[in-house]
């Protein structure tokens, strides 16, 4: 019921009984569209446009008309504003990439200062860590930090995971089977928080996937996947270079890097993207 709370709050979702007040002061623009501005992710690239596909990235010849980080943030008139958020976020090295090539953190970091450039009261973000390794993480939280003490703007994380709360959150309002719930201080809120001990904790999860019998599947080979001197290369940038791979019946592999270091290349080569 979280996004259905966010779509009543943005009025993307009409109400049928019962009212909203806003009071967006000191803005003199009291209009939902101006003052509330939301972002969702789906992953570490899930708010791009949605007409940029993956590999499009090392696609040459299907980027002559790929936008760059410096044409999609634009001109404006707040030249002050605009020179606070490329500081606050080092855009000023991205200007002239383009979006398409940019890393989760990146990406993150651009959306925010394109979001923040409009001068919102309100700034929601949904699911604003997934699809992020560690350290992508900790540099984003630094960041919501930082945006937590901006004058006139309100910070609102959509978040799914208890652990996700960070301590610069001051409340929380619980949302379940579409009941919203009381807010809650965030200390509040975490010391009686109850675990549903009807669903698995992720470990749990993770040990029986590994668990899982492979008895009986009938394997016409021992090789599943195989690669061999494999290499990815887009402009002066390499992605993968002369990699060997072979995964063999009944191995398990986890693929470790950080954002931006070809694991989803790799994968969209095992995959058949």
């Amino acid at each position: 019921g979280k996004s259905l709370f966010i779509d009543v709050l943005t009025g993307k979702q009409p109400l049928k009984t019962g009212t909203i007040k806003y009071d967006f002061s000191p803005s003199p623009d009291n209009t939902l569209y101006n003052n509330i501005k939301y972002i969702a992710f789906r992953n570490s690239y899930g708010a791009a446009d949605a007409n940029y596909y993956y590999q499009q990235r090392w696609n040459a010849h299907d980027q002559d008309d790929i936008p760059s980080v410096r044409e999609l943030l634009g001109e404006t008139n707040d030249k002050e504003l605009q020179r606070e958020l490329c500081n606050l976020f080092q855009i000023e090295p991205l200007l002239d990439k383009k979006i398409i090539h940019l890393a989760g953190g990146e990406l993150r970091k651009f959306q925010l200062t394109k979001t923040l450039l409009s001068a919102p009261r309100v700034l929601i973000m949904d699911n604003p860590f997934i699809g992020l390794d560690a350290a992508t993480r900790d540099l984003l939280h630094g960041l919501l930090q930082r945006l937590t003490r901006m004058p006139h703007l309100q910070i609102v994380l959509v978040l799914s995971a208890l652990h996700d709360v960070p301590p610069y959150i001051t409340h929380v309002v619980p949302v379940d089977k579409l009941q919203v719930g009381r807010k809650l201080p965030r200390e509040e809120y975490l010391s009686t928080f109850c675990f549903d001990t009807t669903t698995l904790p992720a470990e749990e999860i993770r040990r029986r996937i590994i668990a899982l019998p492979y008895d009986g599947v009938n394997y016409t080979s021992n090789e599943i996947v195989k690669l061999n001197k494999v290499s990815i290369r887009y402009g002066e940038r390499t992605i993968l270079k002369e990699l060997d791979w072979t995964v063999r019946r009944g191995e398990k592999w986890a693929l470790g890097g950080e954002n931006g270091a070809g694991k989803s290349t790799l994968l969209s080569l095992v995959c058949a993207d």
